[in-house]
């Protein structure tokens, strides 16, 4: 009851900060011309009016023609006279959008023009591809493919802990019209893992040996229609499948689960009557049908209809707020139905500091995929709830100066049904194993966390810093620790550019204060790597990359040790 009493609170703080904002439009008084030639469609907006007169007859000023042709003018005539605010409106408002600036990258190796390849291998027999290549069909035809490829013959002479995970993605991108775009993306996925060791006294089940593979394919498609650079129409849809078998010395545990899904969304914006301002309407579906391991077969889908109102106020208040319902189905709960709203307002006190208050609630759903690409021991023979999380933020950055941000602040998330891990016990009805494979639980939950950030760009295209750390409360509704989330994290990078050819890189991670599914504290652990790239021509390179420098035997989850020190190096290839 307290924290949804905290969150209407902080829900309302943050619309009723809107209304001081609508406050300041208002203008005491209409400013009036009183040249009768002057025409509002031979305004030119550059960032000011710059109003001409080819009408009037002046005294010659420098610069000025003191001889126009001039026509007969009706002198009976009523003269222009219009408010500011209306003028501006009445104008093609598409045309008059500042782009926003670009987020600052870290420091590049290089621009590729056809293709990038980088591939390399490091200790543990571990290689690695990344690859991308993009070629032009037509005037109005591209064409992309993104390949990443990295597996390992294992670290671990106990146990089994090879792993291959292959991710391959072609794009095409269809210029339809000067107004029309279509978009068409595939991919298809391969990957395997073994799962960890099993919690037993019986030396025949202490060496089972699970491995889970996974094949999935994918596509989308989308269509943009623009009518101006901050309105049109949007459509989508994709969808997935996914096939994961388990082999095991173990035959219980041997079986098929499989997963399929699609998407479907449509938006429409257009502009509204005042200068950035947009008006949307946004419809939302996820559908699809899950096969978990020893388990029947489920369906789910999430429905969300939301219309939307964004405007900016005297280039300094940009206030977005929408309101929506959804209807959400799983292999649990029946059909319910949510409110989902949400409001944003970002402010810039003056130049350099900016606020940002957020608050929201919608709901959500996870697939197979996404709990594995968290945690890839889950062993796909859960019956997946939703989530509903209600959320509030505040945020404060500043830019004291050119090349320096800084961003603080705090925020709350009451969530229900939370995902969370615990190892499965007496798994199959095998009262001999004491803990299993991960499994999904579902609790309501709720975590109160502050963070802040720092990046500095010491010097442009030289010199790179950043670093960002926060502190959170995780707790379930029982009070206790959400397992295996940390309550401090504290993460470091540094790019330099010592020479035009060769980049150096270095970071650093540190988690800390967590705990397992039975309520033990795991140990911390603090990660520091580096890299470097340097070109030997413009086409050709080398890199080599180091992992764990401190060889520190930490886990992700209770059961697997990940792995210690590594060493990797490689060729780049761009053309």
């Amino acid at each position: 009851m307290q924290k949804g009493i905290i969150f209407g609170i902080l829900l309302l703080t943050s619309l009723f900060c809107v209304s001081p904002v609508f406050a300041q439009q208002a203008q005491s008084e209409q400013d009036q011309s009183l040249l009768p030639d002057i025409n509002p469609q031979d305004i030119e907006i550059r960032s000011q009016f710059q109003a001409r007169f080819p009408g009037l007859r002046r005294q010659p000023i420098l610069g000025f023609n003191p001889r126009p042709r001039v026509f007969q003018i009706d002198p009976n005539r009523m003269p222009f006279i219009e408010d500011e605010e209306t003028v501006v409106a009445n104008l093609p408002i598409g045309q008059l959008s500042r782009p926003d600036p670009p987020d600052y990258d870290m420091l590049d190796y290089a621009m590729p023009k056809n293709a990038f390849i980088r591939a390399g291998v490091g200790s543990y027999i571990t290689p690695e591809v990344d690859a991308f290549a993009t070629a032009k069909l037509s005037e109005s035809n591209w064409i992309s493919t993104d390949i990443h490829f990295t597996s390992s013959d294992g670290h671990d002479e106990s146990v089994n802990t090879s792993y291959r995970f292959a991710d391959a993605k072609l794009k095409s991108f269809n210029r339809i019209s000067d107004r029309t775009n279509l978009i068409i993306k595939a991919g298809a996925i391969s990957d395997f893992n073994h799962q960890l060791q099993l919690d037993t006294d019986v030396e025949e089940l202490l060496d089972t040996n699970t491995k889970i593979t996974r094949l999935g394919f994918k596509g989308s498609a989308d269509v943009e229609v623009a009518s101006t650079s901050m309105s049109g129409t949007t459509v989508s849809a994709s969808g997935f499948f996914d096939e994961y078998s388990t082999t095991s010395g173990l035959s219980a545990f041997e079986e098929t689960a499989t997963e399929a899904g699609g998407t479907f969304e449509a938006d429409y914006s257009r502009l509204g009557n005042n200068l950035y301002e947009i008006h949307s309407l946004n419809l939302q579906t996820e559908i699809g049908s899950t096969s978990p391991l020893f388990s029947d077969s489920y369906s789910w889908s999430v429905n969300t209809l939301s219309a939307s109102y964004e405007r900016l106020f005297n280039y300094k208040t940009d206030v977005q707020v929408s309101l929506g319902a959804s209807g959400v189905t799983d292999a649990v709960n029946d059909f319910t139905v949510y409110f989902s709203p949400k409001a944003q307002i970002k402010h810039t006190l003056f130049r350099g500091l900016e606020i940002n208050l957020e608050a929201s609630a919608a709901p959500s759903y996870q697939t197979y995929s996404d709990i594995r690409s968290e945690n890839r021991f889950f062993n796909v023979n859960s019956a997946i709830e939703h989530q509903y999380e209600m959320r509030a933020l505040g945020e404060l950055e500043m830019e004291p100066f050119a090349g320096t941000k800084i961003v603080g602040g705090a925020s709350f998330q009451d969530i229900k049904n939370y995902l969370y891990y615990s190892r499965e016990s007496e798994p199959m009805e095998i009262a001999d194993i004491d803990a299993g494979y991960y499994t999904a639980q579902f609790r309501d939950a709720s975590i109160f966390k502050v963070y802040g950030g720092f990046t500095q760009d010491l010097k442009a295209d030289v010199l790179w810093f950043s670093a960002d750390g926060y502190w959170q409360i995780p707790t379930l509704s029982n009070d206790d620790r959400i397992p295996y989330t940390e309550t401090v994290g504290i993460n470091a990078a540094l790019s330099l550019r010592a020479k035009d050819n060769l980049l150096l890189e270095g970071w650093g991670e540190f988690a800390g204060g967590r705990k397992d599914h039975i309520g033990d504290s795991i140990d911390s652990y603090f990660l520091i790597g580096g890299r470097f790239e340097l070109s030997l021509t413009d086409q050709f390179g080398v890199y080599g990359k180091l992992v764990n420098l401190l060889n520190d035997n930490y886990e992700l989850w209770q059961g697997y040790e990940e792995r210690g020190f590594q060493g990797f190096v490689g060729l780049t290839f761009l053309f």
